[in-house]
């Protein structure tokens, strides 16, 4: 259930022990076999990590064992559907369509109107949440699982109000790769929800393996077995950090690249993420959030330029914030021009209407400050000069 009780004192005890939450999972489906058992090695890493030094409360530890349970349940449901129906995995995923950026750069705007290409198909909040059974092209419109979607951000905007400004959620809109991601335990969603130092440790030294990203392809077969597209549209800032995993996946990928003075970015994204750590814990401390952010965004670049250096140049294109925010119906074009996808009237007319319907700030202004998070302009200047330099920030 997507409801929580009414008041602190009613909240249950839950079981957030690996074995606990594994044998609730199996209790609730009826299932057993998991198949790919890899994602309990980091979901103990980061349950130990919450212990340790999240300092979540009661109500955070019952939101916590709901948001586990439900990535639990899903996997079991998947690992189901992957027996009894194996020509999923034979599924072909067409001419992927990747938008890598930093978080705040505009990728959720530039994904939203790639996403209006009658043609593209993209992950569905709502199939990310929950992406089992596969869907089919009948009931699209009309799965039971968009209700239970809205549910379920009903509830995250009571627990977060200020989650509407930062970051919009809307249950049958195109949503990032980190729903199904998630499912691993192998995702920065789960140091954005918790001061988790343990598992982020472990988490930088292993994002980037191709293994997170087969179980990923796997979650998009499914997806899109009943519902074939002509090209796929997806994006997350998280494949910034992991980009060598996603190639080795993905060999095919087409990849538009979104930069953003970091100075407007930092700041946005620690408070994101305050938003996000206040479901948890009483009071989050916005200078630890800060010093965080600033560090991995910048070994997340860092990483990224890497791979791209020993990668082919016609795979990328690059697209600057203020670009993309002034023009973006030209954006798309010159997009679709170097990446070489069919462009028409339709689409065109599509993102006109989007636009017009979802103008900058319609669910209020996402405000924050560098000084909240105890950084400094001087310092993310120096710490970023390197990407700045090469993006002309």
């Amino acid at each position: 259930s997507a409801t929580l009780p009414s008041t602190m004192d009613a909240l249950p005890e839950v079981d957030l022990s690996v074995n606990g939450l594994l044998t609730a999972a199996e209790k609730e489906t009826g299932l057993r076999d998991w198949g790919n058992r890899a994602f309990i090695e980091p979901l103990g890493i980061y349950l130990a990590a919450v212990e340790e030094s999240a300092n979540i409360h009661a109500q955070g530890r019952l939101v916590l064992w709901k948001t586990v349970m439900r990535l639990l349940t899903n996997r079991l449901c998947i690992a189901r559907d992957l027996r009894e129906y194996p020509d999923i995995l034979s599924t072909p995923i067409p001419r992927p369509l990747y938008i890598l950026g930093l978080p705040r750069t505009g990728t959720t705007l530039l994904h939203n109107l790639l996403a209006c290409d009658p043609h593209a198909s993209s992950i569905r909040l709502w199939q990310g949440l929950f992406p089992s059974p596969p869907p089919t092209r009948e009931t699209l419109a009309s799965d039971p699982r968009i209700a239970r979607s809205k549910e379920l951000v009903g509830l995250f905007n009571q627990l977060a109000p200020r989650l509407e400004t930062a970051h919009h959620l809307n249950p049958t809109g195109p949503e990032e790769c980190l729903w199904l991601l998630e499912h691993t335990f192998v995702d920065f969603i789960h140091e954005l929800r918790a001061h988790v130092p343990a598992y982020s440790a472990w988490l930088s030294q292993h994002e980037a393996s191709a293994d997170p990203y087969r179980e990923y392809r796997q979650m998009l077969q499914l997806l899109s077995w009943k519902v074939p597209a002509k090209h796929w549209v997806f994006k997350a800032p998280r494949h910034l950090m992991a980009l060598d995993g996603l190639l080795e996946v993905f060999p095919e990928a087409r990849i538009v690249q979104t930069h953003r003075d970091p100075v407007e970015v930092l700041p946005s994204l620690c408070s994101l993420c305050e938003i996000d750590r206040q479901i948890f814990t009483e009071k989050p401390n916005n200078h630890v959030i800060g010093d965080f952010w600033f560090t991995r965004l910048k070994n997340g670049l860092a990483h990224a330029r890497n791979v791209r250096d020993q990668d082919t140049p016609e795979r990328y294109l690059d697209i600057h914030y203020r670009e993309l925010v002034e023009d973006p119906l030209t954006v798309v074009k010159r997009i679709y021009q170097v990446h070489d996808y069919e462009h028409s009237d339709a689409f065109e007319a599509a993102m006109k209407a989007w636009l017009q319907e979802n103008r900058q700030h319609k669910h209020g202004a996402h405000r924050y400050s560098l000084e909240e998070y105890g950084l400094q302009e001087s310092q993310i200047n120096a710490g970023f000069a390197d990407y700045r330099k090469r993006h002309s920030l």
